[in-house]
């Protein structure tokens, strides 16, 4: 058992949060000694409850232990204390760890040392000294967030080639491992910065940010800031706007009113700004004042107006002057139409929502034209693919895909446009989700389909999230874990792999959320 929590303490201080599942099951198998507190603090510490997480250190230094164990977990109570700024406390630690490094068991001295090199990087407490070989000094996790810290420093100092130098580096860092926590800071700082620079590359980078976003976050309405950063970046760009909009609302409405981070009042700027992104099926718009200023931008001569936009001059004119108190969505379509009129995020919101109708129409008929070229199993593939990545699922069959004959839905337009072109989050989403079938048998497969469209709502949203969360974890872990026998009748019909399945079920820390989730797999 030894030998197992120091292999797995070794993966969740290489992957961080991201290996949180290791992290449920050994709060569970492990007795209540020093390990058993060690890993307790690792949550809390997750959660940014750093208080609890030192006081789990504290009960465990109190426990008999090996050697090992126990610079483990005066190198955790180092970093807690450093982290909560208690410096004077960190620094006798710090050097008591540096003092005694010869002593410290082989098995433990990486992680050790990988602390010590990471806080030694920001305080320049021993900067002239190194008492730990090359081979510590290299651990990828470590390395990952001492280039964020240079790069950031470097921003500081405003040598910004230096800068980008260094993000590129944590970033290719953080793919290799792959450390999610480090690929998203390495993607959002690096694009921030660099939009007054460089804006087309900062917008790749912003992409890629929410490629991997939408990749490894199942609850992103904690990493809301990542969406601020991406509108800042892309608030010219309005089909991103556009495709956005519903996502962004969709994690905005599960945030708190209020809190020092990721509440709604701390985006409420942002927020109501691309809020007149999302698009409604409204079809007539009061005649407000910002409106009609808006107008008189574009329309300079009522008589050649009239004639572009195919309505009369009298008509025009009752509008700008405010005689017409409300006007109907379809005559905005023609003066945007008819005047080339491209909205910005200053629009009003019935320009925006109308040129948003344009916009959708054009993307759905092209999205229609790629379906017809497709088979129809290419076709099916696809849609069940978005429907278990996308946030928000119409009521459509598969009948209609098959005849591509929708009802004038507006709902089903949008999501046909998302199933087709897609976007950054929402394509890596999919493929997570092509991953999960992309071995399982066709008859497997039919089965499974008709298993899953008799769920309720939800069942399949807690289904979606297994299947992206199998996928997640479906990577080298050098270590196995045993799949619980529970689940084996399901890993094996449906050709699934034993730890990815073990590990999406740990994914949940509540036993009453991982019965619910074994609830619905039996049902398979």
């Amino acid at each position: 058992m030894q030998n197992k929590n120091q292999a797995i303490f070794e993966i969740l201080s290489t992957y961080g949060s991201f290996a949180k599942p290791f992290l449920n099951l050994m709060l569970l198998e492990t007795k209540h000694d020093g390990w058993y507190h060690l890993f307790k603090s690792l949550e809390y510490s997750w959660k940014n409850k750093r208080n609890k997480s030192l006081m789990e250190i504290e009960k465990g230094l109190q426990h008999k232990k090996p050697k090992t164990l126990e610079y483990l977990l005066l190198a955790k109570k180092l970093s807690y204390l450093f982290y909560m700024k208690e410096y004077e406390i960190s620094k006798e630690l710090y050097t008591y760890l540096k003092e005694n490094f010869k002593y410290i068991p082989k098995k433990s001295r990486k992680i050790v040392s990988s602390i010590l090199i990471n806080i030694e990087n920001i305080m320049n407490w021993n900067e002239n000294t190194r008492i730990w070989s090359k081979e510590y000094e290299l651990d990828p996790s470590t390395e990952v967030f001492i280039t964020l810290g240079k790069a950031r420093k470097k921003i500081k100092e405003k040598d910004y080639k230096k800068a980008w130098e260094y993000f590129k580096k944590s970033y290719e860092l953080s793919k290799t491992i792959p450390h999610r926590i480090g690929l998203i800071n390495s993607l959002n700082d690096w694009s921030w910065y660099l939009k007054d620079f460089d804006l087309e590359k900062s917008r790749k980078l912003s992409k890629k940010l929410m490629y991997y976003m939408g990749y490894y976050f199942e609850n992103n309405e904690n990493h809301f800031g990542l969406f601020d950063t991406f509108f800042e970046i892309n608030k010219e760009n309005i089909e991103s706007l556009y495709s956005y909009a519903p996502i962004v609302n969709h994690y905005w409405e599960k945030l708190p009113e209020k809190g020092k981070r990721n509440s709604k009042e701390n985006y409420k700027s942002m927020f109501n700004i691309l809020r007149k992104f999302i698009m409604s099926e409204k079809s007539t718009y009061e005649n407000t004042e910002e409106l009609r200023d808006y107008l008189k931008n574009y329309i300079t001569n009522l008589s050649e107006t009239s004639k572009k936009v195919n309505i009369s001059r009298k008509s025009l004119s009752a509008i700008l002057n405010g005689k017409v108190k409300e006007i109907k969505g379809d005559t905005l379509k023609k003066i945007i139409l008819g005047l080339n009129i491209v909205p910005d995020i200053n629009s009003p919101e019935a320009i925006i929502n109308e040129y948003g109708k344009i916009y959708m129409e054009k993307s759905f008929r092209e999205s229609i034209e790629k379906l017809e070229k497709m088979s129809f199993e290419e076709r099916k593939k696809i849609f069940v693919n978005s429907y278990i990545a996308c946030v928000y699922k119409p009521k459509m069959n598969l009948i209609q895909l098959k005849n591509l004959e929708f009802y004038d839905d507006f709902y089903i337009k949008w999501f046909i446009i998302e199933m087709v072109k897609g976007n950054e989050f929402l394509n890596s989403r999919k493929n997570l989700v092509n991953h999960f079938f992309e071995k399982m048998k066709r008859s497997k497969y039919e089965e499974f389909l008709t298993k899953y469209f008799e769920l309720n709502k939800k069942e399949r949203q807690i289904m979606d999230e297994f299947i992206r969360n199998y996928s997640r974890y479906d990577i080298k872990w050098n270590i196995r874990i045993e799949l619980p026998e529970f689940l084996r009748s399901f890993t094996e019909k449906f050709s699934l792999k034993k730890m990815p399945v073990s590990l999406a079920y740990w994914y949940y820390e509540k036993g009453s959320d991982r019965r619910k989730l074994l609830n619905i797999l039996n049902k398979f």
